[in-house]
């Protein structure tokens, strides 16, 4: 009889083949982990990649690329000046604390490029170097949009200069205003340049006194052409038709006419000349502030002759010529300051006193619309202003009664061709809207 803790022999062979089978995976789990601990195995020396040679690295260094240094930015030194009144470019370069050797190698640059005998007050400069750096690395001299003179180093090291190209493109406009104060005035409130009102005055010059013959309520049209410079204006061009309508000299039209010959003038609409003998004033613009005949002298304080017209202007205001003539007197004339005196083809004298400036000499040709010089207050003037007289015979007369005849109009062989080309300039001065031709 078996004990009870005595298992029969068939049951027991199982058992044992499971402990057996436990023991072998926790022996297998354990191993595993003793290898773990251990690292791998090492790898068999014939399996191993060859080892590289010593020197395999300088070289693989050498074969990289090198990337250089970021070099610190170029700081650009720029001072902007303008050219003052009687001042050389040379000078203004010196100012700008250029070396006499920079300042000869610029002006070097521009010589046969740039007109230094235009250069005038208020021209801009512009120079730009190396910050801390003597050498120029480029100079700009500046008198508008469309008139620049570049100074820079050309390839070679050395200084090159030139006049920059400037895209110019011309438009036509109308300008129509109704005058309140003065044409002046009138224009700039239009949104123009005022510079407008004296390229209309000159046109119509000849009819119209603007010192005088404007009043609040007068209407003026202009055909003007407008010049832009890369898209910005730059200056009017040709006046090519105006209409002035006052209350005192009515309605004046006048058309921009070029013959076949090249002959340019203004006419009206029946082809009469606006020339005539004698402009209306010797001033673009100005006013009136002393008449012909007795006033009290505002000096001598007296009543005393006024033998002609003062024109209250601005000291420096260009006097032109009111008519061909030959100069017969130029320089100081005791109380009259500096003057000029003309003498006309049709026996007619001219006086102007005051000036700041002679521009003409005695026995020189002038002709109509020429400066011959400048408003001021010299000699006995009380400030400025241009006292315009006119001897007839020997006589002083009435500047403002003259009636002096146009020239000839429109010659007959021509008249298809004026009406041809001033139709469209009609049309548009007429018409509503932008200008188009």
């Amino acid at each position: 009889m078996n004990r009870p803790d005595e298992l029969p022999v068939r049951r027991r062979g199982p058992v044992l083949l499971a402990a057996a089978g436990l023991t072998a995976i926790f022996t297998v789990a354990l191993f595993g982990a003793v290898g773990a601990l251990r690292g791998p195995e090492p790898v068999p020396a014939q399996a191993r990649a060859p080892a590289l040679p010593e020197t395999t690295a300088p070289a693989l260094q050498q074969a990289l690329p090198v990337l250089p240094a970021t070099p610190p930015p170029v700081r650009l030194s720029v001072v902007t000046v303008r050219l003052l009144k009687d001042q050389t470019l040379a000078q203004a370069l010196f100012g700008l604390n250029l070396g006499a050797a920079e300042v000869k190698k610029v002006v070097g640059a521009l010589t046969n490029v740039f007109p230094f005998r235009h250069a005038r007050p208020g021209d801009q400069l512009r120079l730009e170097r190396i910050e801390g750096e003597q050498a120029v690395r480029r100079f700009t001299y500046r008198q508008s949009a469309a008139d620049e003179w570049i100074v820079q180093t050309s390839p070679d090291g050395a200084l090159q200069g030139y006049k920059r190209q400037v895209e110019l493109h011309t438009e036509l406009a109308r300008v129509a205003v109704t005058i309140q104060s003065s044409l002046y005035e009138s224009i700039e409130k239009s949104g123009e340049d005022p510079s407008l009102a004296v390229d209309a005055a000159d046109v119509l010059a000849w009819d119209v006194d603007f010192y005088q013959d404007v009043r609040a309520g007068d209407s003026m049209k202009i055909l003007v052409q407008k010049v832009f410079a890369d898209g910005k204006f730059l200056r009017y061009g040709e006046v090519l038709a105006a209409e002035y309508a006052g209350s005192a000299v009515g309605r004046k039209r006048l058309f921009r006419y070029t013959d076949p010959t090249g002959q340019i003038s203004y006419f009206d609409d029946a082809g009469n000349s606006a020339r005539r003998g004698f402009l209306k004033s010797p001033l673009k613009y100005a006013h009136v502030v002393s008449r012909f005949g007795n006033r009290l002298h505002p000096i001598l304080g007296y009543m005393k002759a006024h033998q002609g017209i003062d024109y209250a202007a601005p000291t420096g205001t260009p006097v032109w010529a009111v008519g061909d003539a030959s100069v017969e007197q130029a320089g100081w004339n005791g109380g009259c300051g500096k003057s000029v005196t003309l003498r006309h083809r049709n026996g007619l004298e001219t006086v102007y006193c005051h000036l700041s400036l002679v521009s003409v000499h005695a026995g020189a040709r002038v002709s109509q619309k020429q400066v011959i010089g400048a408003v001021g207050a010299t000699g006995m003037a009380t400030g400025p202003h241009l006292h315009f007289g006119v001897k007839q015979a020997g006589h002083y007369v009435n500047p403002l009664s003259l009636k002096v005849p146009r020239d000839a109009p429109v010659a007959p062989q021509l008249r298809a061709d004026f009406l041809e080309k001033t139709a469209p300039l009609k049309q548009q001065l007429d018409a509503a809207g932008p200008a188009v031709l």
